[in-house]
C-alpha cells in the first residue's frame, strides 16, 4: 500500500486506532490492484513458465531441474517485492493439479470431471432466462466442446 494511502484504512477500537499497512482484500479496487501489482512483478515469466490469477501463481516446466530453477526465479522476485507466499496455500513439484476447474498435467488441460458431471445433471433449462444461465455455466468450458458454438 502507498504511504499517503495508509491514514486511509484507519479504524478505531477501544484499545485505539489501527492502519493497514498491506492492502485488505474487502477494500474496494483491493483485488483489482492486487492482480495488476501481480501481473507487473510477473511479467517476466508470465506466460513463459508463470500463470497468475490473484493470489495463484502457477508455475510449470519441462522437466524437474527446470522446475527448481522457474521456481527460485518467482521466489526471489516475490521476495524482492516483500510479498509472502501462504504456506497452507503451495504445492510444489506437482505432476498434475486442479486449478480454476481444470486439471493441467503432463499431457495439457483437460476440463475437471466433477464440473463437467455437475453441468450434465443440471436440469434442462425451462425458458430463455435460466437457458442464458446455463450457457453462461456452461461457456466456461467452452474449448473443450466440439463446435460448441453451433451446439450453444
Amino acid at each position: 500500500m502507498k504511504e499517503d494511502d495508509i491514514q486511509k484504512t484507519t479504524f478505531r477500537t477501544r484499545e485505539g486506532h489501527y492502519e493497514f499497512l498491506v492492502m485488505r482484500f474487502r477494500l474496494t479496487n483491493a483485488r483489482s490492484t492486487f492482480q495488476a501489482l501481480m501481473n507487473e512483478v510477473l511479467r517476466p515469466f508470465s506466460r513463459q513458465f508463470a500463470l497468475v490469477f490473484f493470489d495463484d501463481i502457477l508455475v510449470y516446466s519441462s522437466s524437474l531441474e527446470d522446475h527448481h530453477m522457474h521456481l527460485k526465479s518467482i521466489l526471489q522476485v516475490l521476495q524482492q517485492h516483500e510479498l509472502k507466499v501462504n504456506k497452507k496455500k503451495y504445492n510444489f513439484g506437482q505432476n498434475s493439479l486442479k486449478y480454476l476447474g481444470h486439471i493441467i498435467s503432463g499431457k495439457g488441460v483437460e476440463a475437471e470431471p466433477s464440473k463437467l458431471t455437475a453441468m450434465a445433471e443440471w436440469p434442462r433449462p425451462k425458458d430463455a432466462k435460466r437457458l442464458r444461465g446455463f450457457l453462461g455455466l456452461i461457456g466456461y468450458y467452452r474449448r473443450f466442446v466440439k463446435a460448441y458454438g453451433k451446439i450453444s
